[in-house]
């Protein structure tokens, strides 16, 4: 029988501020898109949108100017409630300029306006909570959503009486599809060798100090396991990371950048990875099946990211180390731990596919279909 063919839908997604709403929010409004919906997608003002909104010619962006909820009794309170109701108003006249059928929030602050102004103009609304567990934006906004979709089941229990559906993260499209069909040589690309093993060093759109300096104290250590490194550094430490590498007597095999704009080729010459553990981080280790050692951000929210983390570990996908325990022995001995041992490594490589959620921004197009029926 013939699948029963869905008229278009208007749908908003919020998505802006961070790379870990923005990334997935933008893969499933390309889903949506090619589906022949008409998607527009709601970023912040923050340079990161901008970036991100430039690769995508195909897709409607529109900006708002959200702030992040400050302490209770701050006094920036005052200044983000008008801010914060001005953003509401905003996003009410956005739905009814584009008589918008479905809103889907991908987390944080910038998806409580527009999920609200949805319920507030009684449409259809969702949000997305990657993380394992939810921030104070998602466990609010909640409330006002009539379906809650998560990267990890262990979230589920955080929206005790709310319908939840385990549908993943969404992996950039742009990894996805360069996975499949790119034949570009990836040690060629970084200038690296075919007979080393790679540990592929990444900090994550914030708080990527912690693990470049970690390295830098290591590299002495790492240079006596006979690897290479590919660093991406983020912009804020890549001088500083560089001068590391150039003022050791010894030549470290190594790649060191501030951005990275092939990351599938780095991630198909990994061995393993040194890594943050954000939700899109985990979600893309898990699609190209890359073992982890797991270093969380130590003041991210609600310490999501430890909780992130704990989750491969327990899996044997990774292994988590807290950023204090990350001595150049540890991180050495680690490292040598799973390359040198090629059944912890294989069992490391099939744990992480394991996590992985083939077709999560599918998965997640198809729950909006239903509801904005």
């Amino acid at each position: 029988m013939a699948k029963a063919k869905i008229s278009p839908l208007q749908i908003l997604i919020a998505c802006g501020g961070t790379g870990g709403h923005l990334f997935p929010g933008i893969a499933v409004g390309e889903v949506l898109t090619a589906r022949g919906h008409s998607v527009t997608l709601l970023i912040s003002e923050k340079k990161i949108d901008a970036l991100a909104a430039s690769g995508h010619d195909d897709l409607c962006f529109e900006k708002m100017p959200f702030l992040a909820l400050p302490p209770i009794f701050s006094p920036k309170i005052i200044p983000f409630s008008a801010k914060f109701i001005s953003g509401l108003r905003a996003c009410r006249k956005l739905i009814q300029k584009k008589k918008i059928q479905v809103v889907l929030g991908m987390g944080g602050f910038t998806s409580t306006a527009p999920v609200l102004a949805g319920k507030w103009s009684k449409i259809k609304t969702l949000i997305h909570d990657s993380n394992a567990f939810p921030g104070k934006a998602n466990r609010f906004t909640a409330r006002y959503c009539d379906r809650v979709l998560l990267g990890f089941k262990e979230c589920a229990q955080h929206f005790p009486n709310k319908e939840s559906s385990v549908v993943g993260t969404p992996v950039r499209s742009s990894l996805r599809l360069a996975s499949r069909s790119n034949q570009e040589d990836p040690y060629a690309f970084f200038g690296l060798s075919k007979e080393r093993k790679t540990l592929l060093i990444i900090g994550g759109s914030q708080g990527a100090r912690g693990v470049n300096n970690a390295v830098a104290h290591s590299l002495n250590q790492l240079d006596e396991l006979g690897i290479q490194l590919l660093h991406i550094t983020g912009p804020t430490d890549y001088q500083e990371a560089r001068d590391s590498y150039q003022n050791k007597e010894i030549a470290v095999r190594s790649h060191v950048a501030a951005f990275c704009h092939r990351m599938e080729l780095a991630y198909q010459i990994a061995d393993v990875a040194l890594a943050r553990s954000g939700a899109s981080t985990l979600a893309e280790l898990a699609f190209f099946g890359v073992p982890s050692i797991l270093v969380p951000y130590p003041t991210a929210a609600d310490d999501h990211q430890t909780k992130n983390a704990a989750i491969f570990d327990k899996a044997g996908a990774g292994i988590l180390i807290p950023e204090t325990d990350l001595s150049p022995e540890k991180l050495a001995g680690t490292v040598k731990e799973i390359l040198k041992k090629d059944s912890k490594r294989k069992a490391m490589i099939a744990a992480a596919r394991k996590l992985s959620v083939d077709n999560s921004a599918e998965k997640i197009a198809n729950i909006v279909e239903a509801l904005g029926k």
